[in-house]
């Protein structure tokens, strides 16, 4: 049987990945004023800025709806598919309840709550393709990547807290402090949870920053699995702090090295220059 891997849009995998390795992606709604577009598709990061730019309004952002999967997994189970689906993490959205509720009508759908995001939920999205290229059964795969989820390292580092505190994210109070402090806030996903702390704040300019926190994700990936790692940035990070990190990565020994963009529903919370690294531990 035929195996398709699935994943919502914010898994923020490059366009090129996507297609050689057949990903079907389904995109959140972004939600500017009255009017809703599709991520990655109808919108890109640089709109979400330049809308916030203009009117000081955050987007809002929308679950893919129970009916938007429900009519991809009939399409591909109707063609003797098996689908294995990866979403956003369950904390932040109401999408992988959704597709629970779609694939409830199928046998041969398996859906997977990534507790991550961008492309944290990239790399379990790409481990998938891995074992389906090792012709592993649908159900073995979303068995082996359910088993991967704990062992994701999913951090990013802010330039700032502006889009955080616009969300409701962040108070006024919290913002006031590290603005006055100079503080950089590094934010971890729980892979219990798959929610958001606080995990460490530097204080410097953002470019020293930056190598400070690569440096230490490096440090924390000792026991990491060295077949792959991904970075991603929310537009504004310079291809020097790009390639610091990349350069750093490989000399740690990891084989691949996937450099990404954060996609609307990301940039939409966390704002431009907003710089991450994912891994996992094998």
């Amino acid at each position: 049987m035929d195996i398709v891997i699935t994943a919502d849009s914010t898994c923020d995998l490059p366009e090129q990945i996507i297609k050689e390795q057949n990903i079907i992606i389904f995109p959140l709604s972004i939600l500017l004023g009255e009017e809703s577009y599709l991520d990655g598709v109808e919108i890109h990061t640089q709109d979400i800025y330049d809308h916030v730019k203009k009117t000081g309004q955050l987007p809002k952002t929308a679950a893919v709806t129970p009916a938007q999967y429900y009519d991809v997994f009939k399409k591909l189970t109707d063609e003797g598919k098996a689908v294995v689906h990866i979403s956003l993490s369950s904390a932040i959205s109401s999408s992988h309840q959704n597709s629970l509720v779609a694939a409830s009508e199928f046998d041969n759908v398996y859906c997977i709550d990534s507790k991550s995001l961008c492309t944290g939920m990239g790399l379990l999205v790409l481990k998938a393709c891995d074992l389906r290229s090792k012709n592993f059964e649908a159900k073995k795969i979303a068995n082996r990547i359910k088993g991967l989820v704990s062992k994701l390292h999913t951090t990013f580092v802010l330039d700032s807290l502006e889009y955080l505190h616009k969300g409701g994210r962040c108070s006024s109070v919290e913002r006031f402090g590290a603005n006055v402090l100079g503080l950089k806030i590094s934010i971890a996903v729980s892979t219990e949870t798959g929610k958001l702390d606080v995990s460490k704040k530097y204080r410097g300019k953002i470019e020293a920053v930056y190598k400070q926190y690569i440096n230490d994700c490096m440090n924390a990936a000792v026991r990491a699995d060295k077949t792959r790692l991904a970075i991603a940035n929310s537009g504004g990070v310079s291809g020097d702090i790009v390639a610091y990190a990349k350069g750093v990565a490989e000399g740690k020994g990891f084989k691949e090295v996937v450099i990404a963009d954060a996609g609307c529903t990301i940039s939409s919370h966390c704002g431009p220059k907003t710089f991450a690294i994912f891994f996992m531990d094998n």
